[in-house]
């Protein structure tokens, strides 16, 4: 793993003015970063580090240290991970194109995780003290942080209300129904074959169970027609289904 080059401990570069342009983002119609933030006269140039490069296995942030910065995943994939009070690894979530990572370092103002890059994955950065210090006074942009801030939490309180109440094979149909509708909204397509951008192992992790009670949860879904999955590519044969037994 390359961790010298974590982006929480990183510096500005000297020319952001020169980074990548957004029209070259496969998310640019609906990215919040790609558009003028609201009520920004020019005091909010610059605070946006776009487009920046992270490796497969490298870490974005480290659990503990001092937020300092919100990142848009724009391609690749991302998890969350920190350690139970037992000393176990456990996966507290994945962000693919489009999701904001580092919300809940809000309150108290340290990252709650460790973040590392599933695969190679681009981000944008987003220097919150700095919008904040430049910014906190205009009306639209407050509007703007909290409604992010509200996505996040509605996301979350989803997650949580279907991974307490559905039966284990439930779960593991959820998790790949909600993965393949981010990921066909991510790209704009709708594959017949979509890439896994994460291991199987952190798949288990996430949704509290076994690696092998998550293999034997996909052998029947595989049986039942549910799910195909070889070669880490997977597609769901019958989504009105899948939905159906999810309660989605």
């Amino acid at each position: 793993m390359h961790m010298k080059s974590s982006l929480a401990q990183s510096q500005w570069p000297v020319s952001v003015a020169t980074a990548p342009a957004c029209e070259g983002c496969g998310l640019v119609e609906r990215c919040f970063l790609a558009k003028p933030l609201p009520d920004d006269d020019g005091d909010c140039a610059d605070i946006v580090r776009r487009r920046y490069p992270i490796e497969r296995g490298e870490r974005l942030y480290r659990r503990n240290t001092p937020f300092t910065s919100l990142y848009q995943v724009c391609s690749g994939s991302l998890k969350t991970q920190r350690e139970t009070p037992e000393g176990d690894l456990v996966v507290t979530g994945f962000f693919l194109p489009g999701d904001v990572v580092g919300i809940d370092a809000l309150a108290d103002r340290q990252y709650q995780s460790d973040a590392y890059a599933n695969i190679d994955t681009e981000v944008c950065q987003l220097d919150f003290e700095r919008l904040l210090s430049h910014c906190a006074h205009k009306p639209g942009l407050n509007a703007w942080i909290i409604s992010m801030i509200g996505s996040y939490v509605r996301r979350k309180d989803s997650d949580l209300s279907w991974s307490c109440s559905l039966q284990t094979h439930q779960r593991v149909l959820r998790f790949f129904l909600d993965l393949h509708e981010r990921l066909t909204q991510a790209s704009h397509t709708q594959s017949s074959g979509l890439s896994l951008p994460m291991k199987k192992q952190d798949i288990a992790s996430y949704l509290h169970m076994t690696p092998e009670t998550l293999s034997r949860n996909l052998a029947q879904l595989r049986r039942e027609g549910l799910l195909h999955l070889h070669d880490n590519r997977f597609t769901l044969p019958d989504t009105t289904r899948a939905r159906a037994i999810t309660g989605l």
